[in-house]
């Protein structure tokens, strides 16, 4: 378990690394530690978050407890619009999301982000996270879907961040990752 110094810790190292990137445009895979993993994703859409409204898209939890735990954190989620790819129906009654539900369609994912990003106001798009894309998805769409999204957005000219967590699955996707993306940030 983190002790609170390791969780400061986390939260300066991944504003030293992010800080970076926030004034850039492009796409940037964050890998990170399973252990890490929620330190490490709150402290990055805290600091998109105070920079600029975006889009937050959860792959792995469902969009009721993501805002519960943002809000829990003190982050303004209404800055954000929920892409919800996890679950079915509307969540918790919210407004500022969109449900695709149960990760079974990656056109279905593209569909809802497409429109998305198009909004002038929109800024960052954050992917929480890539990973869970594997349990779902064969290693060959799921590479066509990230290079399609990536160059997608390069046109666009949003900041793109990807979670990634370092295991033995994500270890064959961080090589095509890395292919396609603008920078690679280990924390």
């Amino acid at each position: 378990m983190k002790t609170g110094s390791d969780l400061s810790t986390n939260k300066r190292v991944v504003a030293g690394k992010l800080s970076k990137i926030l004034d850039k445009k492009g796409v940037y895979t964050v890998v990170t530690k399973s252990e890490n993993y929620l330190a490490v994703s709150q402290e990055m859409i805290r600091l998109l978050n105070k920079k600029f409204p975006g889009i937050y898209v959860t792959l792995s939890k469902q969009h009721c407890s993501v805002v519960e735990r943002l809000k829990s954190e003190k982050i303004d989620t209404s800055r954000i619009l929920f892409i919800d790819n996890s679950e079915e129906g509307n969540g918790c009654g919210a407004d500022n999301a969109i449900f695709i539900g149960k990760n079974k369609s990656l056109t279905a994912l593209s569909l809802a982000l497409s429109p998305a990003a198009k909004q002038k106001s929109m800024k960052f798009i954050f992917f929480d996270s890539v990973t869970t894309l594997l349990v779902y998805h064969k290693l060959e769409e799921i590479e066509r879907f990230i290079h399609y999204f990536v160059n997608k957005s390069k046109d666009q000219g949003i900041l793109v961040v990807l979670m990634a967590v370092n295991e033995g699955k994500t270890r064959k996707l961080i090589p095509i990752l890395s292919q396609f993306c603008d920078g690679l940030i280990t924390v």
